[in-house]
C-alpha cells in the first residue's frame, strides 16, 4: 500500500471516530503512550566502532556510544468494531541522539554528533481478550518519514576535516505487538505492550540506516463504551 493511501485511510478512520455515535458494538477509543525503541543501525555502529578503534590505536582515550535506543510518544484513535476487536489510525515519533567527542588539547579535537528521527502515520488493528487479563495482540502498517543528521569534525596535526550531512527517506513500515490492555468501569484504560517495528530505510545517503527493532511502551487511554 502506498504511503499516500495510508494517509487517506488514517484520515477516514479519524473522521469515522468523530461522527460515529456510540452504537451497540461500535465505540471510539484513544490510546497514548511513551516508550523506548531499539534501532538496529548495524552499518552505522560498525563505523562508530572502527573510528573508536582507530583513535585508540593512535593512543587517544576514545570511548564512544553506539546507537542503541530511541525514545518518543505514539498515539492511536479509532473504533472498537466488535467487543474485542479495534481498528484505528496511529501515529508515532522517535528520536535517538549520540554525541561522541574527544578533546586532547594541542593534539586532537574530535566530534561526531548523530541525530536520527522517525515519524510514522498509518493504521493499526488489535484483538483484546478480556478473559485473559486484557491480553492484546495487534499489527500496524504505516508510512515512515526518516531523517538523519550528522555533524562531524576532526582537527589534528593533519588539519581540519569536517562536514554537515542531512538525509531524508520515506518508506512503508510495519510491525506487530503483544501486551496487556485493561479498561476500568469509568472507561479509563491502562496498557503496556512490547513489539517489533520494521523500518529499514536503506542508504541515507551512503551508509545503510535501519530504524528497525524491538520496543516497549506504556500508556493510558479511554474507551467511550466498554
Amino acid at each position: 500500500m502506498k504511503i499516500h493511501g495510508l494517509l487517506v485511510l488514517a484520515s477516514f478512520l479519524m473522521t469515522c471516530v468523530l461522527v460515529t455515535p456510540a452504537a451497540a458494538g461500535v465505540a471510539p477509543y484513544v490510546r497514548l503512550d511513551y516508550g523506548g525503541n531499539q534501532l538496529r543501525m548495524t552499518d552505522r555502529n560498525i563505523a562508530i566502532r572502527k573510528e573508536e578503534a582507530s583513535l585508540k590505536k593512535a593512543g587517544y582515550p576514545a570511548t564512544f556510544q553506539e546507537i542503541g535506543f530511541g525514545y518518543g510518544p505514539s498515539a492511536s484513535v479509532g473504533l472498537w468494531i466488535l467487543p474485542g476487536f479495534r481498528l484505528g489510525a496511529a501515529y508515532s515519533y522517535l528520536r535517538a541522539v549520540r554525541n561522541n567527542r574527544l578533546d586532547v588539547p594541542g593534539e586532537i579535537s574530535y566530534a561526531d554528533d548523530l541525530d536520527f528521527r522517525m515519524n510514522e502515520v498509518g493504521v493499526e488493528a488489535a484483538v483484546r481478550f478480556k478473559r485473559l487479563a486484557g491480553l492484546t495482540v495487534g499489527v500496524d502498517v504505516a508510512g515512515g518519514w526518516a531523517k538523519s543528521i550528522e555533524n562531524y569534525s576532526r582537527e589534528d596535526a593533519d588539519g581540519l576535516n569536517s562536514w554537515d550531512e542531512k538525509a531524508y527517506r520515506t518508506k512503508p513500515t510495519c510491525g506487530a505487538f503483544v501486551g496487556i490492555d485493561q479498561t476500568n468501569p469509568a472507561g479509563v484504560a491502562g496498557f503496556i505492550r512490547a513489539g517489533f517495528q520494521y523500518r529499514d530505510m536503506g542508504r541515507m545517503p551512503v551508509q545503510w540506516t535501519d530504524y528497525s527493532g524491538f520496543y516497549v511502551r506504556a500508556g493510558l487511554g479511554y474507551d467511550l463504551v466498554r
